[in-house]
């Protein structure tokens, strides 16, 4: 009984802590690794601060490399 209201316990308090799942705030950060060459061939799309829509997090960090000012990411999907 202790280990199941305990397991319980735990359980709701990872639940209450949202993930980073999203960029929902205004400037997130893309996670880019300075090392790659190119990106894979994964459609996984993410929307830029200057409203384009990027196939995946990769090319957008490729696409930041070529810019003076980086674009970030406004949001998770299709713009």
């Amino acid at each position: 009984m202790k280990v199941a209201v305990v397991f319980l316990l735990a359980a709701l308090a990872l639940l209450t802590f949202p993930g980073s799942t999203t960029a929902d705030m205004m400037g997130g950060k893309a996670n880019c690794n300075d090392a790659i060459m190119g990106c894979p061939r994964i459609y996984d799309p993410v929307c830029g601060i200057d409203g384009v829509t990027y196939p995946s997090e990769c090319v957008l960090c490729l696409e930041n490399r070529k810019r003076q000012v980086p674009v970030k990411i406004k949001r998770y999907g299709p713009c």
